[in-house]
């Protein structure tokens, strides 16, 4: 099971997530004032991002607990209803690979593989307690990053659970 913690991002993975950023410098000055603030991250070189329903993920998420795998970053925004695993970088052909091409956005199994040149937001080091997006699985503990062959075997598992009976 995921062990409660606190939503506190510790030094190490703020580093870690700030030096995606375009200045990871001034980055670290917006979290010291602000540690709740969202700031857009780069992805391509230090990580990249599976991002899928909330629904989804949350069966994604229990089956890699299940599984017993390292877990990786997640971040959660409530607001789109998405949730975004954070993956090796340069993963997304073999990403494909496994799972197929992404199905229609109305789709249960629907997913974005943001890559090179791409950009996420995260949520701060410490997420306001009133924030749409949170750290389902914060940065800087275990890993900071989801393998992504089982990442992809929770998904294949995931998608007829998350579609419900028929």
């Amino acid at each position: 099971m995921l062990r409660q913690q606190d939503e506190r991002v510790n030094a190490s993975g703020a580093a870690w997530l700030s030096s995606a950023t375009r200045d990871p410098r001034a980055t670290r000055y917006v979290w010291s004032i602000d540690p709740g603030a969202r700031q857009p991250v780069d992805t391509g070189r230090i990580f990249d991002a599976v991002v899928i329903r909330a629904n989804l993920g949350a069966v994604v998420l229990q089956a890699l607990i299940a599984a017993q795998v390292p877990l990786g970053a997640v971040v959660s925004a409530s607001y789109a209803d998405k949730w975004a695993y954070l993956v090796g970088p340069g993963s997304g052909d073999a990403w494909r690979s496994t799972v197929g091409p992404p199905p229609a956005p109305t789709r249960i199994g629907w997913y974005h593989y943001i890559g090179p040149h791409g950009c996420l937001t995260v949520p701060g080091p410490l997420p306001h307690p009133d924030t749409s997006m949170r750290w389902v699985a914060r940065p800087g503990l275990d890993t900071n990053l989801t393998c992504l062959t089982s990442l992809a075997r929770a998904y294949l598992q995931a998608v007829p659970t998350a579609a419900g009976p028929n």
